[in-house]
């Protein structure tokens, strides 16, 4: 619900999925309980849809090539997907607090979802530096 909000700020959104979140979400699906589970299917259908209509995308092998991964693998594609947002000044679209809490003290503006609504969560770090 309210995605074309955020047409308008930022243009036609492309979302850019890390392989490696693939992977956690069928790890979930096979691993977790019912709820967690489901959604974990759910998010891999949505995913599989939206990048068959060229909503989503993967990232390319030239940006992973790029990266560095954290030692902790449990972090890794959280902090990938923070470093990657934080370098290319792009907000981050996630619903885990803790990555959420992250991001907006590195600066990064987070697309996340509340009440079943897309909301866009402004960094006041970001705002406070004047990014344009």
């Amino acid at each position: 619900k309210n995605l074309d909000t955020l047409e308008p700020r930022f243009g036609k959104l492309v979302c850019l999925i890390h392989p490696e979140t693939i992977n956690e979400l069928l790890q979930l699906e096979k691993t977790a309980g019912p709820k967690r589970s489901k959604i974990a299917s759910l998010s891999l259908k949505i995913i599989n849809d939206q990048l068959k209509k060229g909503d989503f995308k993967y990232l390319d092998n030239n940006e992973l090539d790029k990266l560095e991964l954290p030692q902790q693998f449990n972090s890794a594609v959280d902090s990938i997907l923070l470093n990657i947002s934080v370098e290319k000044k792009l907000p981050l679209a996630t619903i885990d607090k803790n990555l959420i809490k992250r991001a907006l003290k590195k600066g990064v503006d987070v697309i996340t979802l509340k009440s079943n609504r897309i909301i866009f969560v402004n960094s006041k770090v970001r705002s406070n530096l004047n990014y344009s």
